[in-house]
């Protein structure tokens, strides 16, 4: 009698560890790491704007991957701010691209710069200089 019982643990043995690898998978994702930034860069295209233009500033925030939200505040060298926004980011996206238009109007010649703070979940501060020509 003791030979059939073995059987029956070998036969219930692989599918028992592989649905406790399932469940320890989805509990992984689920419960695991929280949404972490790895870097913050700024670009401004074009990186001198011409008469009555508009640079379009792209922070690219790359992530771990993990669901969760960004927030953020756009601060230029003029004084002005954009308030704190908020960017959601699903499971699986590894970067946001965060955009601000920064216009300019009249003749002279401006140059300034603008920062893109992140505030969540980590504190960091990513920065592109920007000028205006228009003679």
């Amino acid at each position: 009698s003791a030979p059939p019982v073995r059987r029956g643990v070998r036969r219930h043995a692989l599918p028992a560890v592989v649905l406790l690898c399932v469940l320890a998978f989805l509990a992984w994702q689920r419960l695991g790491p929280d949404l972490a930034v790895r870097d913050a860069a700024v670009t401004a295209r074009p990186a001198t704007v011409r008469c009555e233009g508009t640079a379009d500033l792209v922070g690219t925030v790359t992530t771990n991957g993990r669901p969760g939200m960004l927030t953020y505040r756009w601060t230029r060298s003029d004084g002005t701010s954009s308030g704190v926004l908020r960017e959601e980011l699903p499971r699986g996206r590894t970067q946001a691209r965060l955009h601000l238009l920064w216009s300019f109007e009249g003749r002279g010649r401006y140059e300034g710069h603008a920062e893109l703070r992140l505030l969540t979940p980590v504190e960091r501060t990513a920065r592109v200089d920007v000028a205006y020509d228009c003679r």
